[in-house]
């Protein structure tokens, strides 16, 4: 089977060039701008990944990839961006929208390498939506149902008995809903709208300030486009109005499930994207690679708690990290370390490993 990929840009000459790259290995199709591209998505897919760009006149690429995932949930989506773009990017990255990040210009062999990647994504999607996904590779994720209606709240507990070892908790209203996330490490928010004291838009509120990047499916008896617009503005969460069919909804659980909330970046500066986190005060784990070594730091709040890398950690662990050529980074958006291991203030540490790295670049000239 020859996979389809979409790439939109609005630079009609850069289309061409992925053109006459990829025609060989893929089935390359290309649209002119957001607008284009979703028509293309709606009315020509399916397609296996859609890759683009971030700078685009009418509908951007986060605003557009964001769209691509309502309309084609099993397509791998992919953003390109330059480095001035980069604050954006991580707004796409916050919201779910993208399985991968690069950065312009892109080698060929990078962005070959990407597609593949998401192409095996998309292969695991459609396994899902097929059912000949293994959902025993779910285990020991963790969903919390937030719903006021015992009905309901017993259905959906039914239909996710199907995934083996699954923990499911309730919590009748938003307020115990909250107390639940700052304990326990959930993987999946199904939360209602209408809900007493801390109502369903509450919820989302403070998931999206608290714990981004959590995956939430959002569920309402009443749904109205003002409803769905005023979600939109909080978050890239899935909607569904009750009563919706069971058998969708749990594809996009097994979905949701899978896919977590990591995403890749390739292409890009370790120091700048550091300082970035620290800008938006993300709670994330960042897992480096480096011809050959693997690295993790990990951030609450914008700040650098810890890392380590081989036998090294804390601010060792760190500034050698950041030295590091040619990295690919996967970002995931939960801190799996609660122990703070660095004191020191991270721009700190950025200038202490850049004059580290001068100082070696010198004695290796002499």
């Amino acid at each position: 089977m020859e996979h389809r990929i979409l790439f939109v840009d609005d630079e009609p000459n850069i289309l061409e060039g992925y053109k006459r790259q990829l025609r060989k290995q893929y089935d390359v199709v290309t649209a002119e701008g957001g607008e284009r591209g979703l028509d293309m998505v709606k009315n020509n897919g399916p397609f296996s990944v859609v890759v683009s760009d971030l700078k685009m006149p009418g509908i951007d690429g986060n605003h557009f990839l964001a769209l691509v995932k309502e309309v084609s949930p099993e397509t791998t989506r992919i953003l390109l961006t330059g480095y001035a773009d980069l604050k954006s990017a991580i707004e796409a990255i916050n919201n779910g929208n993208i399985f991968r990040l690069l950065t312009k210009p892109c080698d060929r062999l990078d962005l070959v390498q990407a597609l593949e990647s998401g192409i095996e994504l998309y292969n695991e999607n459609m396994s899902i939506k097929t059912g000949a996904f293994d959902v025993k590779s779910l285990s020991s994720k963790k969903v919390l149902i937030a719903d006021d209606d015992p009905v309901i709240v017993r259905v959906l507990q039914k239909v996710l008995r199907d995934i083996p070892a699954l923990t499911v908790l309730t919590a009748e209203d938003g307020k115990k809903a909250i107390t639940i996330l700052d304990k326990e490490n959930i993987d999946l928010l199904i939360a209602d709208i209408q809900m007493p004291h801390v109502n369903g838009l509450q919820l989302l509120s403070y998931v999206s300030k608290n714990l981004q990047g959590l995956r939430v499916i959002v569920l309402t008896a009443n749904g109205s486009e003002k409803i769905e617009n005023t979600i939109k503005s909080i978050g890239s969460y899935l909607f569904y109005e009750k009563p919706m069919d069971l058998n969708v909804f749990k594809d996009a659980v097994i979905r949701e499930l899978r896919s977590g909330n990591t995403s890749q970046i390739h292409g890009i500066n370790i120091s700048s994207f550091l300082q970035l986190i620290d800008i938006e005060g993300k709670i994330c784990t960042l897992t480096v690679r480096s011809h050959g070594n693997v690295g993790y730091l990990y951030f609450r709040n914008g700040e650098l708690i810890a890392a380590e890398t081989g036998n090294l950690r804390g601010e060792k662990a760190a500034m050698n990290i950041i030295n590091w050529n040619n990295s690919v980074i996967e970002i995931a958006d939960m801190c799996k370390k609660n122990k703070r291991e660095i004191d020191k203030p991270l721009m700190k540490l950025l200038m202490e490993s850049a004059r580290i790295k001068d100082e070696e670049s010198e004695a290796a000239e002499k």
